[in-house]
């Protein structure tokens, strides 16, 4: 197993890696379409648990073959003479939904399964007609699921398999209310359920709580060995542009809260301006204003009516503010034992949290000697471009504006209709598309000033996943298998 896999979590009563000489034939028919000739350690350690019909969750990063860990063994646990939805798989982006999806027809061919794409932004159409041919995998985001699912399209009655991927971003997402609504949908019967996520902060486990029976842990990530841990990241960013930067990250991270650290009254004030322009529902707190005008504010936050608050370390002391997702500084800190109290803030009470670090020039290695000094793997990650957060903005308002078409009742569907033709018109010049850009923008400007709802804290959420037996690289357990 290779050295990035070195620690490994497993539930209390585990079971061996399969090796591919081990599995089914139907398996193996599958893994000759990819030309696999040896499993990844996620689907080596996975695999044996979907086939016991165990519900898992799997924390294991993006890249390390997890699709194949989910699609192989459902050549085995499918049946291809049933023609209906028996497995589905939600995921957070049209791009992912094409990626399963064209792994899991690849793979499923080979035992004549067929799957199915289905994601908003385009025609429903083709999607309507694959569904209705009948294919047993489904592949979609939470949203055009549920719109298939009212035009009744298809339904869940022959479900045998529901998979989550990505699920900390299809939080991220704002996708909880339709997953919510799906369950409604689900049979009555019991399900297998896998959920597979990068990180577990409480609001996955919650998740996992709610549509999960009883799920263990499978961790394969040496770098986040557990989800009580703070995931301490920076980007090199140009000093002139760090407020832009700044607006990148957040728009690409959204998270359902923030802290943002700078080390001077004139930056905190600065930089919540900057947010206030483009649309963010962000405060301040500096010393410059009373105690009660920063415990007004705190409570805000606390209250899930402030999704942002600029500070001063001197305005966030005795700041405990439970599940705040991310602390970003928007430089590092210039007394060293400040980076740790505010990275504290977060990953607080058994709940993952993210750290990030706005470092420019000579700042780097300021940051280095803070690593060192307490000894913190600081990750530097790519920043994310315009582009990047064009893509993922643009994926984020589908899901509001399909949301709120769902919720229209027939009058108002009925008066809308006059506007088409004229949205068509104006789709058809330079200076309509303007007028169209300038009224999708107000709606996602009003979308950044909610909390994007969230699953409630269930049993699961308050219990820690990574309590079943570890192990390290090269010293597997040999059970048998039940």
């Amino acid at each position: 197993m290779p050295d990035e896999f070195a620690k490994i979590i497993e539930p209390k009563d585990p079971l061996p890696e399969i090796s591919p000489d081990r599995l089914t034939e139907r398996i193996k028919k599958g893994m000759a379409t990819e030309g696999w000739t040896k499993l990844m350690p996620v689907q080596a350690m996975a695999i044996p648990y979907l086939l016991e019909k165990r519900d898992l969750m799997v924390q294991s990063r993006t890249g390390s073959g997890k699709t194949g860990a989910f699609v192989l063994p459902m050549l085995e646990l499918l049946d291809p003479a049933k023609k209906a939805c028996q497995a589905l798989v939600l995921v957070p982006t049209r791009e992912l939904a094409r990626q399963v999806h064209e792994e899991a027809s690849k793979i499923g061919r080979a035992v004549d399964l067929e799957a199915v794409a289905v994601y908003g932004g385009v025609g429903y159409g083709p999607q309507i007609d694959a569904l209705r041919k009948g294919s047993q995998i489904v592949v979609g985001t939470p949203g055009r699921i549920l719109d298939l699912l009212l035009k009744k399209v298809f339904n869940f009655s022959q479900l045998e398999i529901l998979v989550f991927d990505e699920a900390d971003r299809m939080l991220s997402m704002g996708f909880y209310p339709d997953m919510k609504q799906i369950k409604g949908y689900m049979p009555k019967k019991p399900i297998r359920g896998y959920m597979f996520s990068a990180t577990f902060p409480s609001q996955v486990l919650s998740l996992a709580g709610q549509f999960l029976n009883k799920p263990e842990f499978l961790s394969l990530s040496s770098d986040r060995v557990y989800v009580a841990e703070t995931d301490h990241v920076y980007y090199t960013v140009p000093a002139m542009e760090k407020d832009r930067c700044l607006v990148r990250i957040i728009e690409y991270e959204n998270p359902s809260g923030a802290l943002i650290f700078s080390n001077r009254r004139d930056n905190v004030h600065f930089v919540k301006i900057v947010l206030e322009r483009f649309g963010f529902n962000v405060d301040e707190l500096s010393a410059d204003r009373t105690q009660k005008a920063r415990e007004r504010v705190m409570q805000k936050l606390r209250d899930g009516k402030l999704r942002y608050v600029v500070a001063t370390d001197v305005a966030a002391r005795g700041i405990d503010i439970p599940d705040l997702p991310l602390v970003i500084q928007y430089e590092p800190p210039e007394d060293f034992e400040s980076y740790i109290h505010r990275a504290g803030r977060t990953g607080r009470a058994g709940a993952a949290g993210r750290a990030i670090t706005l470092a420019a020039g000579m700042e780097r290695i300021e940051l280095e000697r803070i690593g060192k000094r307490f000894n913190l793997k600081i990750v530097e990650e790519k920043l994310p471009t315009d582009d990047d957060v064009a893509e993922v903005a643009s994926q984020r308002l589908t899901v509001v504006l399909e949301a709120a078409l769902r919720s229209r009742d027939n009058v108002e569907v009925e008066r809308m209709q006059r506007f088409k033709g004229l949205a068509q018109e104006l789709g058809k010049s330079d200076d309509g598309l303007q007028l169209l850009a300038m009224l999708l923008d107000r709606v996602y400007q009003h979308s950044l000033h909610g909390q994007p709802e969230q699953p409630k804290k269930t049993e699961l959420s308050d219990e820690e996943p990574g309590k079943g037996e570890r192990r390290s690289k090269g010293k597997p357990k040999k059970r048998r298998r039940k």
